[in-house]
């Protein structure tokens, strides 16, 4: 008498193909994950006196950006105690903020940020002294390191086929079928 039976190795090699499947597709989600970092660039205060200026090169008022494969953005926040002074920034994507006054406090944000950013704190106009606290932070919202963005392509292109093909042809193949000793 001939019994049909499914083997258990098929059943494992199932579910090896879709365990290999997960992990591949686990791998490349996670370099889908976006990962933000804000440092702290310039934090400074100084007092300018009626009838003078301050940067673009003086402490403080200059600023390269880290360039990477992605660019980062800029927050500045400026706080003027006393009289308002006239604000410049000269540098890629900061055409809005050449000789604005400010009075009180402002923020701004040049985003994309690429290169060389300079600031010039102008009291040329003023008739009294001014506190001004500048901070400047730099923003990166990217992925992870090349290494993790390889291993992402790994799991896309190498270990996601693979499991979807172990799976495959573990689903199509015949089930073996073996005779009964005794019979």
């Amino acid at each position: 008498m001939r019994i049909l039976f499914t083997s258990v190795g098929g059943i494992v090699r199932k579910k090896i193909g879709l365990s290999v499947t997960s992990i591949g597709l686990i791998l490349f989600l996670i370099v889908l994950i976006p990962v933000t970092r804000v440092d702290e660039v310039i934090n400074t205060f100084f007092t300018l006196t009626p009838g003078t200026k301050y940067g673009p090169y003086d402490t403080g008022t200059y600023y390269h950006t880290k360039v990477w494969i992605f660019k980062s953005a800029l927050q500045g926040n400026i706080l003027i105690e006393g009289e308002g002074v006239h604000i410049s920034v000269n540098g890629y994507n900061a055409g809005e903020l050449r000789n604005i006054y400010v009075k009180g406090e402002k923020g701004f944000t040049i985003e994309p940020a690429d290169d060389q950013y300079t600031f010039t704190f102008d009291n040329t106009q003023g008739s009294t002294p001014s506190l001004v606290k500048f901070t400047l932070r730099e923003v990166w919202t990217a992925s992870y390191s090349p290494l993790v963005w390889i291993l992402g392509l790994v799991g896309l292109f190498l270990i996601i086929p693979s499991g979807l093909t172990i799976s495959v042809v573990t689903y199509f193949r015949a089930p073996s079928r073996k005779t009964d000793p005794q019979t």
